[in-house]
């Protein structure tokens, strides 16, 4: 009976913490051109130069991230799945893992739910 209560505790601790999940909103960039200069957070770079660049680096698989307040977030998605958004406003619900990375399970992008697929 007490291991019993005891791994109902257990489970009852950790279900609030795994059932939650987190939200945040920030402009999607490429982690590439944005590591290289915090002034490539548009999808155009160098003054207007490199058109479409972000949107060119994610469709090659460069990883995206949520730029919030200067610090970036890299999203654990399909960059790809996230080339048309890019240098748009996010709204993305899900879990951070570890420091820096999210986990989305939710892009909203101009009030409609952006489809990232899986990672495979």
């Amino acid at each position: 009976m007490g291991r019993l209560l005891g791994a109902a505790v257990v489970l009852g601790l950790c279900l609030p913490f795994s059932a939650s999940a987190d939200e945040w909103t920030g402009k999607l960039v490429d982690t590439k051109c944005m590591s290289m200069s915090n002034k490539n957070s548009a999808n155009d770079h160098k003054g207007g130069e490199l058109k479409g660049c972000a949107t060119a680096c994610a469709k090659m698989g460069i990883p995206v991230a949520l730029l919030i307040d200067g610090q970036m977030h890299v999203l654990a998605a399909p960059a790809a799945n996230l080339a048309d958004y890019m240098a748009m406003e996010a709204t993305v619900t899900g879990k951070a893992i570890g420091n820096g990375l999210i986990m989305p399970e939710k892009i909203v992008v101009d009030g409609k739910e952006v489809n990232i697929g899986g990672m495979m």
